[in-house]
């Protein structure tokens, strides 16, 4: 048996486990096809917000079978990321190589646009199988049957947690801020970067288990999941600047690799250069206006103490009030990006 036995926890649990699971179905089609670049990008946002659900209400369930719901939305998940990633990779290409005038930038940016496409649909396949496998394994409608077993036998319920529920939600809200911040010492290097990956993950896990969490609508809490979306925002392109810092080195020494074994000198990818050293350069002041941006952006977030009001929000009944906005701390910040 599940070994939440409070009724209301459990219907809110199989409402949240519905949705996503939902959501997750709906976009594999479109991940199949791989003709629009949103859908894989929907699905893996689906998928994430589904394995927050299943880690913020996970003794709603058989523990048995939240193991097994967790390894099946994991799998699908990486199988999706390789080709989400090349996808990014040429809408940023594409980009680049419309906004130049150089033609001398050209034949650089425009070979690596060919080598990332065609590596695009090496990945395809790999996209394929895991969707083949999610929807082959059921675990998509075994969890729609599920959350729908516990709504038949509901009825009407309240929309919010219960007490115990709300205790359970701000303790992993807390788990997760509290990883936030220990990665934020990364922050006193720009060359941290390993740290500042650790970083955009807990971010990132921090918003969706708020998104969770949340008893209902509140002002000020809203104000606070649009913080954490932009500082996921800001680690997320920091991490993309990483990226082609740490790829485009790489892709230059194979590539002169194969034209000295094709042609047996480098001339032909020599004028290459030019459009490869633009987008390294490009990238790396790119990066360097980002990462000082969010530094200046967390200093006022740790000014203003936004983790503690957020965790005063959840625990109290300000964040139950709609009406409501808090008078201890103004966590106003700019949220735009």
């Amino acid at each position: 048996m599940p070994r939440s036995k409070n009724k209301d926890d459990r219907i809110l649990a199989a409402r949240s486990l519905r949705k996503q699971a939902k959501l997750v179905a709906e976009h594999l089609g479109g991940a199949r096809l791989g003709e629009d670049i949103e859908c894989i990008h929907r699905a893996r946002v689906a998928s994430r917000r589904l394995r927050a659900v299943l880690a913020t209400f996970g003794d709603c369930w058989k523990r048995k079978q939240l193991k097994s719901w967790k390894k099946q939305i994991r799998r699908l998940a990486s199988g999706l990321s390789e080709a989400r990633d090349d996808d990014v990779q040429i809408e940023f290409l594409v980009s680049s190589l419309a906004g130049v005038s150089d033609a001398a930038l050209v034949p650089g940016i425009a070979r690596l646009l060919s080598c990332v496409e065609q590596r695009r649909q090496w990945s395809q396949p790999r996209v394929l199988q895991a969707v083949d496998r999610a929807e082959q394994s059921g675990v998509l409608k075994e969890m729609q049957e599920a959350a729908r077993r516990v709504l038949d036998e509901s009825g009407d319920a309240p929309e919010v947690l219960s007490p115990a529920g709300r205790r359970r939600a701000v303790k992993s809200v807390r788990k997760r801020v509290k990883k936030l911040l220990a990665e934020a010492p990364g922050l006193a290097s720009s060359e941290d970067r390993q740290q500042h990956h650790a970083m955009r993950i807990a971010a990132k896990r921090l918003r969706y288990t708020l998104e969770l969490a949340r008893p209902r609508q509140s002002a000020e809490l809203d104000v606070i999941g649009g913080i954490v979306k932009r500082l996921q925002t800001l680690l997320g392109e920091i991490h993309d600047c990483d990226f082609w810092a740490e790829n485009l080195d790489a892709f230059a020494q194979s590539e002169a690799g194969q034209v000295r074994v094709f042609f047996g000198e480098s001339r032909r990818f020599d004028r290459l250069l030019p459009g490869l050293d633009y987008l390294r350069e490009n990238r790396k002041a790119r990066r360097g206006q980002v990462f000082a941006e969010l530094v200046a952006f967390w200093q006022e977030l740790s000014e203003k103490g936004v983790w503690d009001r957020l965790i005063e929000l959840l625990k109290s009944d300000v964040a139950v009030a709609p009406s409501s906005h808090g008078e201890d701390v103004d966590v106003r910040v700019g949220v735009a990006g």
